[in-house]
């Protein structure tokens, strides 16, 4: 679950734009670091803080960019869609050339409040931020967990190559159903928008009632899928 308490929010915290949501809290992603900027981030982040009682890394949020506003090239910092997800570099790899290697940790949830502009030596953006989830959120329904699993353990979705790491953590007593559905989120969620809303949704109950309708519609499309002949398949492509 989101524990919004490993974070200080009252500090202004560094800003990773990317087009997609590529984390979720208690989720690994890894990131190829090349822009200056951004390399500049990685290494202040990594600096050693003062602060005897912090964690090591300094946050990040990885932030979306709200390409509703126009193309992207006509922006020197792009417009930003308000919640992010916070993280920590939970692994760094230096490269001959001056690139880096991250994985990231998701943390929590997180909306924007303002933002502050490179400014002086500092080349990226930050903001001020709070967080959206309380750790105290009630747990979804454990009838949730059971549909996910019926789906996921069924003819259609059985057969996904992407559902084994999920499948895997199903029947696991050590995996809360919060880290369930983030996971699941994580790996089968593709659509952009529906990655978005499941970042931005506080609620951990609600949050599992999308990711359910979702499991149920893309059953629903093997299904098609499977019922249409490859005989009938146009220029020798089926409809999956």
């Amino acid at each position: 679950m989101s524990d919004s308490t490993l974070i200080n929010f009252d500090q202004s915290i560094p800003v990773f734009p990317l087009r997609s949501v590529v984390l979720y809290p208690q989720t690994l992603q890894p990131l190829h670091i090349f822009e200056q900027r951004y390399l500049q981030m990685i290494e202040d982040s990594l600096r050693p803080s003062s602060d005897p009682e912090s964690h090591e890394g300094a946050p990040i949020a990885l932030a979306v960019i709200d390409e509703s506003h126009g193309p992207e090239e006509f922006y020197s910092e792009p417009p930003l869609r308000p919640v992010v997800c916070v993280g920590r570099i939970l692994k760094n790899e230096s490269l001959p050339d001056g690139r880096r290697n991250i994985l990231m940790l998701g943390i929590c949830r997180a909306k924007i409040l303002s933002v502050n502009e490179p400014q002086g030596e500092r080349l990226y953006r930050t903001a001020m931020m709070r967080p959206i989830e309380s750790i105290h959120s009630p747990s979804p329904s454990p009838v949730v967990r059971n549909a996910i699993r019926r789906l996921l353990l069924g003819d259609r979705l059985s057969k996904m190559h992407a559902s084994e790491a999920v499948r895997s953590l199903i029947d696991r007593d050590d995996v809360p159903i919060e880290t369930l559905i983030e996971m699941t989120s994580f790996i089968l969620m593709k659509d952009d928008a529906v990655r978005y809303r499941l970042l931005e949704e506080p609620d951990p109950a609600e949050r599992a009632r999308i990711v359910h309708l979702e499991l149920e519609h893309i059953d629903r499309l093997v299904s098609i899928s499977d019922r249409q002949p490859w005989r009938d398949w146009p220029k020798h492509l089926s409809w999956n």
